[in-house]
């Protein structure tokens, strides 16, 4: 947003406790990304359905009609038409501010014997993807990428041999973006089967299970052959009918909601058949108290009394660590957070932005490391708005342009009612109608005067 063109400012409306309400999620951001990415490869018609309308799928869709993709949009459904063209055309695709996009572009862009120029916003360009251009440069790609960041210009085709090496330590989505085209690098090893060796201290191995989950249902069977190493078989992607289930991160802002109001929530489209990581965020909450159930979707009622947790690793979920980092300060408890490396790396450094807001409105968090945060001081043991309201100050939220920190910092603001957002609008990066639903939270029946 360019100065002079400021919003109104936008107050995040405090919450009564014990409200009861249905929310159905937006389709996971992650999943759609990956069917996308496997549809713009696959020969014939993928039919998607759930796909989050928001500005990373958008930027996703133009950037794939770019690279020869035939979009069509019914309704609610998405049908693509591939393969892209991989001959020696040159394009020039825009990623906008989605860094997971990104990847999954250079991932196609290295099977292409044309020239591929990708850009985007001015935070994703200091964003780096110096590990995946490495790899790629290695065998076969030619690369001009200053930094490591974008704008980045590349030039195929990837030749692999049967064992390649890629750095997992900053992000998982290198890794992902070398296992979707895995299925046709494969087709060039005499095995037929490629193998990816990830290096370094692997972040976040629940995205990359997602990636074997959405191979499978295209039909491409990949496996953990060591904990470092996957074996990805040659094979082509199936067309068909894909359903994207709810977003598991999204899930964690309403579950978190739920847990601190003492509040009764459906979610209807995320149950535990889920392979997402963040679904074990359910398994913190239920630790501090909240009784969860899966029957049509997820069930969470928050406690009236919550259970005291002193450490949380987040190196599994650390998309859902920025909910819990705004959490904290409304625990009765102190607690330490571990396992944030991968967040120094992602739309805004995601350890340092929120302690730095956090001192901000009168709260003393401490970063311990590189990779941890502590929180000393707990707020009112009875969590009610007007004992927070007197312990956090007004403030006006920086959000970065980082979609996460407005979500999370929501629960900050359901309880003080004196949190300004710079920009409510970012969060149409992956969750267009945030603040729709968290306004049914406002207007849902209350049970807090009938007793629990």
């Amino acid at each position: 947003m360019s100065a002079g063109s400021r919003q109104p400012d936008f107050v995040v409306p405090a919450l009564r406790r014990g409200f009861q309400a249905q929310i159905r999620l937006p389709g996971s951001k992650s999943i759609a990304l990956r069917q996308l990415a496997m549809a713009a490869l696959t020969d014939g018609v993928t039919r998607l359905s759930g796909i989050p309308p928001c500005d990373d799928t958008g930027a996703m869709l133009a950037c794939l009609t770019e690279l020869g993709a035939k979009i069509y949009v019914d309704g609610d459904t998405i049908m693509v038409t591939g393969p892209i063209n991989r001959s020696a055309q040159n394009v020039h695709l825009d990623a906008h501010m989605s860094g997971a996009s990104t990847r999954l572009l250079i991932g196609l862009a290295a099977l292409r014997s044309g020239t591929t120029l990708i850009d985007g916003h001015e935070s994703l360009r200091v964003r780096t993807n110096a590990p995946l251009f490495a790899t790629l440069r290695e065998h076969g790609c030619r690369i001009d990428a200053e930094g490591g960041g974008l704008p980045a210009q590349l030039q195929g085709v990837f030749t692999p041999p049967p064992v390649i090496e890629i750095d997992g330590s900053l992000s998982s989505q290198y890794v992902t973006a070398l296992m979707l085209i895995a299925p046709y690098t494969a087709q060039q090893q005499s095995q037929k089967i490629q193998r990816i060796r990830i290096t370094g201290d692997l972040v976040s191995k629940p995205y990359l299970d997602i990636t074997l989950n959405e191979m499978s249902k295209r039909g491409v069977s990949g496996t953990w052959e060591a904990t470092d190493c996957l074996a990805i078989p040659a094979g082509t992607y199936a067309p068909g009918d894909v359903m994207i289930e709810g977003d598991a991160t999204a899930a964690t802002y309403f579950t978190a909601l739920a847990t601190l109001h003492q509040a009764n929530l459906h979610l209807t489209n995320l149950d535990d058949t889920s392979v997402q990581g963040d679904q074990k965020f359910n398994q913190l909450l239920s630790a501090m108290g909240s009784k969860i159930c899966y029957q049509d979707g997820t069930y969470i009622r928050g406690p009236n009394k919550l259970e005291p947790v002193y450490f949380a690793d987040m190196k599994t979920m650390p998309d859902a660590a920025l909910t819990l980092l705004a959490m904290a300060p409304l625990l009765p408890f102190p607690m330490r957070i571990g396992g944030l490396s991968s967040l120094h790396h992602k739309e805004c450094d995601r350890l340092e932005c929120p302690a730095a807001e956090l001192r901000s409105i009168g709260y003393q968090a401490h970063t311990t490391s590189k990779d941890s945060i502590r929180f000393d001081h707990a707020s009112d043991p009875n969590h009610r708005n007007a004992a927070v309201r007197w312990t956090l100050r007004e403030h006006r939220l920086n959000t970065y342009h980082d979609h996460r920190m407005a979500m999370a910092f929501s629960l900050l603001g359901s309880f003080t009612g004196t949190l300004t957002l710079d920009d409510p609008s970012v969060v149409k990066k992956t969750y267009p109608s945030y603040w729709d639903d968290y306004q049914r939270l406002l207007n849902a029946p209350n049970d807090s005067e009938q007793g629990r």
